[in-house]
């Protein structure tokens, strides 16, 4: 009992003691382990979109001849078996060729503006067919054939188990159910199937012996295992800089279209230490994904802060679902809905004096668009409801005014616009907004990769934020050994945060930060990329920097896929 009334005023005089030498706070937020876990849940690059559908029924382009002599006057134009688009919108194009005379050149354009309109309506495999006839009495008769897949067949290579050819014949039972066939529908289901985890897909489409109907084979690989291991100096001086991050991802190890993920982070000493196990499996043929994450984050930050023992601890386990509402070659958007889990601690000395316990419902839209100006554009856009967890009136949690029942709104918007194939350029806006104080780990953090690139990671937080960033490029290709291309690049960013509630004395309630720079990447032999690059504060000092506050940062990362 005696060590537990102890306790109490010496956290308080070790707090009092470090908040004098060292920013007047228990912790830096550069040093909070509980932004470490939005900095290193790192998602798997998406996989290249799959080939187009091979198809081997092509028609040839020459007049037959039975059309080639042909000169009619018609009187009408009949159009048989046109059941899906909307009724006249056939028969006012095909009219436009009557009361006229036509050659049998014009008759196999109107089959050919016909099909072509069928196409456009998204039908791919319609067309329309002149059959055998007399024009004597004047009448032409056109007929479509509004094709569909009658046979999928699936061919499963060695590694792909039964469970995942099941799923890929019930994707095609969907395909097949589409009739006549909507190249929506093929493609969003094609698409669907190659992010199955770790299957490579190809489709070719055959001709079929059932008339008006064409065969769709489905050949499948699994990669069983892949992952990457880069190499740094993006950390903070209190954490790093230098780290070491190595991902390992298996695919279908259990057979039922599943993947298991492991991500480390280290930087070779006590100072941080990140890992996170993830297990997802893809349920039934639309694309419902389930996933679970374990995470943790163990910090001993350095530097000034090494003298006070500050040791920080993140645990996080996290449930989520989420579903493709579309999927198009051209356009996505997945929609997603987590149940997040954390606890946050913070002790000096051995004292703990922050203790945070977060309980989030996150309900998620990730949006990509590829448009007809050659623009990429991609839309995060994130909304949390806290649940539970800290109560306002506990004298340990991190923010005061905080607690564990919250509302959040998070987005972040990046277009990239092509010019040519070598000059892009890149722009991004993102923030947050909130309207009441925020536990620590909640708030929204500027620096680092994303926004505030010559700053440390979460150098500046706040519950309310806006940040913009625009970053030119220039990419051209290498003629040498190792290498295959380089893109150079520039970049601006800027952003600001604000806090709400009782402010910490020292600091106000809004702080704002810039940066500008420039830098190489190198895209080398055997999936390895390099990155160099000069980044210059430009409106406030780092915050951790004891020697010139504006001096640039090199930054420099390898990256190596295997």
């Amino acid at each position: 009992m005696g060590l537990e009334l102890s306790r109490a005023p010496l956290a308080v005089l070790l707090i009092f003691l470090f908040a004098s030498q060292a920013l007047a706070q228990p912790a830096p937020s550069t040093a909070d382990p509980g932004h470490l876990r939005e900095r290193f849940d790192i998602q798997p690059q998406p996989e290249p979109e799959p080939a187009p559908t091979e198809r081997k029924d092509q028609q040839p382009d020459a007049l037959p001849d039975s059309l080639r002599a042909i000169r009619v006057t018609l009187k009408s134009i009949e159009i048989e078996a046109a059941t899906v688009l909307p009724d006249g919108v056939l028969q006012a194009q095909a009219d436009s060729y009557t009361q006229r005379e036509i050659t049998g050149s014009d008759i196999l354009t109107l089959a050919s503006t016909l099909t072509a309109m069928y196409r456009n309506a998204g039908y791919m495999l319609s067309l329309v067919v002149i059959p055998p006839q007399s024009l004597a009495e004047g009448t032409l008769t056109l007929r479509v054939i509004e094709g569909y897949i009658d046979r999928v067949n699936v061919q499963a290579a060695e590694g792909v188990s039964p469970n995942v050819g099941a799923r890929l014949a019930a994707i095609g039972e969907e395909i097949r159910a589409s009739r006549p066939l909507q190249a929506s529908v093929l493609e969003r289901y094609l698409l669907i199937a190659n992010d199955f985890p770790g299957v490579e897909l190809r489709s070719v489409l055959t001709p079929s012996k059932t008339p008006a109907a064409a065969d769709l084979t489905l050949i499948a690989q699994v990669k069983t295992f892949e992952g990457f291991a880069a190499l740094d100096n993006y950390g903070s001086r209190y954490l790093g800089p230098g780290q070491l991050t190595v991902g390992l991802i298996g695919n279908q190890l259990l057979g039922v279209n599943d993947q298991w993920r492991v991500i480390g982070v280290g930087t070779g000493n006590s100072e941080m230490a990140y890992a996170q196990l993830s297990y997802s499996q893809v349920v039934g043929a639309n694309g419902l994904k389930l996933s679970a994450a374990v995470s943790r984050a163990r910090t001993q930050p350095g530097d000034i802060l090494k003298s006070f023992d500050v040791r920080g601890s993140a645990d996080a386990f996290s449930l989520s679902m989420s579903y493709p509402l579309l999927r198009t070659r051209n356009e996505s958007l997945i929609a997603r809905a987590t149940y997040d889990h954390s606890d946050v601690h913070t002790d000096i000395l051995g004292a703990r004096v922050i203790e945070d316990r977060i309980r989030a419902l996150r309900l998620g839209l990730s949006w990509r668009l590829l448009d007809s100006l050659d623009g990429q554009n991609n839309l995060e856009l994130d909304f949390s409801q806290g649940l539970g967890g800290t109560e306002e009136s506990e004298l340990l949690k991190s923010r005061v005014g905080a607690k564990g029942v919250f509302n959040k709104l998070v987005f972040d918007y990046e277009r990239t616009q092509f010019f040519n194939s070598n000059l892009s350029l890149a722009i991004g806006v993102g923030g947050q907004w909130a309207n009441t104080p925020l536990l620590s780990s909640e708030q929204y953090a500027l620096g680092g990769r994303r926004y505030g690139r010559a700053y440390e990671p979460a150098e500046l937080v706040g519950e309310r934020a806006l940040a913009f960033r625009i970053e030119p490029r220039y990419a051209g290709a290498i003629n040498s050994p190792g290498f295959r291309s380089y893109q150079v690049f520039g970049f601006y960013d800027i952003g600001k945060v604000w806090k709400l509630g009782s402010p910490t004395p020292g600091v106000p309630s809004s702080q704002s930060l810039a940066s500008a720079g420039l830098g190489i990447r190198l895209f080398m032999q055997k999936n390895t990329v390099a990155s160099l690059e000069a980044a210059f504060p430009l409106t406030k000092s780092i915050a951790s920097d004891g020697g010139n506050p504006r001096d640039v940062r090199l930054l420099g990362s390898m990256l190596v896929r295997f």
